[in-house]
């Protein structure tokens, strides 16, 4: 039977070496993993072959999972170019034979994981083997790559402190049975409406109440004058002067109708002065 041996180096280091024997019949994906155990990675997220000229620059790509692409590429029919969206052929549906087209055909393949590595692969030779062990397998091996280290696990656990509710919330936080008593409760329009007129009160205690504007004090009569001391002061203007104060004054000082014993005798006595005045 044919067996391909592949020769693998790596982009970065120099020192890496892998020679990996596989058949013709055995897909991309075989030698994927060949790579991975011989290099000692874990499987990648993404990873893809490339099959290149002689200068390792990539035509057609071959891929671990499915995705589509935009490419440019040359339309001889337009005379331009022009994108287009392409789905590479995955690893698993594809046969190393379909693809070698040089007796020393060279590939890329890229690998993407925690780290990324590029490979340049190149097929040394086509032999005749009777072996009919288990293929692929690496059959030289130099060097090794680079490993990051991995994140270090405390061995002491940090204690969980859990937030401590203070007493002042948790005393403002009801139970659940006062809340259900509550469901009970029906609510009074008036005394809803008597707390709403007196909020300030409430919220604010006497010393932020709200002052009212003061109404003004109401007019008042002028006591009715003392004919018999002073005849002149029933000519005078002064009601129309008095201040405020004064208005107190009278207010505690006027007569009422009440006062007099007899109305008609008031009714006499102002009549006789105005017969007076006249007579003057």
């Amino acid at each position: 039977m044919l067996i391909y041996r592949f020769k693998v180096i790596s982009e970065e280091h120099e020192e890496f070496l892998r020679e990996i024997c596989i058949q013709p019949g055995q897909k991309f994906i075989d030698f994927y993993h060949a790579i991975l155990e011989s290099a000692e990675m874990i499987p990648a997220e993404r990873a893809s072959f490339y099959l290149t000229d002689k200068k390792y620059k990539k035509d057609r790509e071959i891929s671990l999972t499915r995705y589509e692409k935009q490419v440019r590429k040359y339309d001889p029919e337009m005379d331009e170019m022009v994108t287009i969206t392409i789905v590479p052929k995955l690893m698993k549906d594809s046969k190393l034979k379909d693809y070698i087209e040089d007796p020393h055909q060279r590939m890329i393949f890229e690998y993407h994981g925690r780290e990324y590595f590029a490979f340049f692969i190149e097929l040394m030779k086509i032999i005749h083997s009777d072996d009919e062990g288990l293929y692929p397998k690496c059959v030289k091996w130099v060097g090794e790559l680079p490993k990051k280290p991995a994140p270090l696990i405390s061995e002491t656990h940090e204690e969980i402190v859990k937030p401590i509710v203070p007493d002042l919330l948790k005393s403002l936080i009801p139970d659940l049975e006062v809340l259900t008593k509550l469901d009970g409760i029906v609510e009074d329009d008036l005394e809803l409406a008597t707390i709403e007129d007196n909020l300030a009160d409430i919220i604010f205690g006497n010393d932020e109440k709200e002052v009212l504007p003061v109404a003004a004090a109401p007019k008042v009569r002028k006591k009715a004058p003392d004919i018999h001391n002073d005849p002149d002061d029933l000519f005078t203007d002064e009601e129309d002067a008095v201040d405020e104060d004064d208005k107190e004054d009278f207010s505690d000082g006027m007569d009422h109708l009440e006062d007099y014993d007899n109305i008609e005798n008031i009714e006499i006595k102002y009549s006789k002065f105005s017969d007076e005045a006249d007579d003057d």
